[in-house]
């Protein structure tokens, strides 16, 4: 397979999903025996977590006005209380 990467940052994703793959087979095969599926899933969450992690670090770095502080522009009440029409209340 030949992926062309559109700059240095999707190669650097690129090669880090490729890592967190090689360390999920890792956790497979040193599974205890009747463990494999139960390690494996262990390290996909932790390997996927971090991969989405650095992938946010990467994006967001790149983008000072993402992270600028403040609150929600249009934020919804939070004690508005709002009914479906299709439910009525119990008698």
């Amino acid at each position: 397979m030949s992926l062309v990467c559109g700059d240095e940052n999707e190669r650097l994703v690129a090669e880090q999903a490729v890592l967190a793959y090689r360390e999920v087979h890792k956790a497979m095969l040193a599974a205890a025996y009747g463990q494999g599926l139960a390690c494996t899933e262990a390290a996909v969450l932790v390997q996927g977590r971090e991969q989405q992690r650095r992938m946010l670090e990467l994006l967001l770095g790149g983008h000072p006005e993402a992270q600028k502080k403040g609150g929600v522009p249009d934020p919804a009440p939070a004690e508005a209380r709002r009914r479906s029409g299709t439910t009525r209340p119990k008698p």
